[in-house]
Order: structure tokens, then sequence, then C-alpha cells
């Protein structure tokens, strides 16, 4: 009987500008080794978007996320949540607005005066960002921003992955695992299929610094947490 075609991956959730955290997650689950060099493996990593903003260096998280994609394309996927759309978008008054009173303010002064030409359409970040997937799906387990909202009765829709809020439900999915909305415990959740993974890093309400890795093939749907410090 051939062997069941299954894999780790490490689910790094809403960062926020938290460079330190998400260098913490990377090196807590071996995804890199003590120097901060990628390690040789088959697991995978998916991030869950919301890599910008509240936090003091989101330009950091930017380049690291980059670069280890450029390392290890098939290994590492990167989604886009809805942080990254509004800063995309930043050039239209209002969503500007809206992106600043969400801190956006800490982007802007991460880069230095140099956010037009790195976040603005033709900018080298602008471009990578605005190509990251939406969703990520993995033997019927959906990875995604904000999850698959009630309202939307197991239909995936644009604005749905980017911005919906609990209540939330797995649809025709196996599992459905996200971020966006912080959990009330500070702690990665699960409940009928859905895993919430915002831990609330770049809101200052952190109580936990945890990383999810599911173990997903044809029959297995396993999980463990990995605690850092």
């Amino acid at each position: 009987m051939p062997a069941e075609d299954k894999r780790d991956i490490i689910v790094i959730p809403d960062v926020h500008g938290r460079e330190d955290v998400l260098e913490a997650m990377l090196r807590a689950t071996n995804f890199v080794d003590g120097e901060g060099r990628l390690t040789p493996s088959d697991t995978w990593l998916v991030q869950l978007g919301d890599i910008l903003d509240r936090g003091p260096r989101p330009r950091a998280c930017v380049e690291r996320l980059m670069s280890i994609q450029q390392q290890a394309p098939s290994r590492v996927t990167v989604l886009k949540g809805n942080h990254e759309e509004m800063a995309l978008h930043a050039d239209d008054p209002a969503v500007k607005r809206l992106w600043l009173l969400n801190g956006g303010g800490s982007t802007l002064d991460d880069y230095e005066g140099e956010f037009e030409r790195f976040l603005l359409p033709g900018g080298k970040h602008y471009q990578w960002l605005d190509g990251l997937p939406l969703f990520f799906e993995f033997k019927n387990v959906l990875f995604c921003h904000a999850g698959l909202g009630k309202k939307r009765k197991g239909r995936l829709e644009a604005d749905g992955v980017l911005w919906d809020r609990p209540p939330l439900e797995r649809g025709p999915y196996r599992a459905v695992v996200c971020g966006h909305t912080p959990t009330a415990s500070g702690h990665i959740e699960e409940v009928a299929g859905v895993w919430r993974c915002d831990l609330g890093l770049g809101h200052g309400t952190e109580k936990a610094l945890e990383v999810l890795v599911l173990t997903v093939g044809d029959s297995t749907l396993a999980s463990r947490i990995v605690h850092f410090t």
C-alpha cells in the first residue's frame, strides 16, 4: 500500500509588524535554524495575512516573508489580509483614512519616507503583496485570512475571506484555518472544525505565544501547538 500523501503545515497568524514574534515563530517550529537560515525539510508554511500595520516593523516582516518564499517557493504560502488590501489602495483618500484609523501609521513610519517607492503601484513590495492569494487549500482544508462567515453559506467570496467576523463555519471543508479576529482567550482556538489563530499581535492584547502545526493527509487531520517565549 502506498504511503499516505500528507504534510506538516506551520500556520503563522496575523503578525502585524511584530518581526520579533515572526522570527521567534519560524525558529520555534524549526522552519529556520538558530541562525535564521531555512531548514531543509518537507514542512510547509502558510501565513494567514495581516503582515502590515499596528506593530513597529511591518517592512521587516514583509521582507522576511518575501525572502523565505523566494528561497522555498514550493513550501511557503503567504496570504493576503485586509490590512494588505487597505495598504494597496491607500492612494484612494477614503481607503487611506480607514487604513490610518486601523494602524496604517506604523507602516508609513517604518517605510521612513519610502512608502511611495515600495508600496504604491509599481513598487517592489506593492507587486508582491498585490499578487498574494486570498486562500490556500490542501486536501479540502481551507486556509484564509478571515474565515467563512455563516452568512456566506459555505461560499468562498473575496470580501468574505478578507473581512468576515464570527460567527464562522467550515462549510464544505474538512476544516477552515483563519486569523483576522483575535480570540477571546488569547490562545489558538478550534470549534467545529474552524481553527482561529489570531493571538492579538500588534493590538497589545496578546496573552500567549504559540503556533499551530497541522498534519494534513487524505485520511489524516491532526494538530499540535508549539509554545515559545
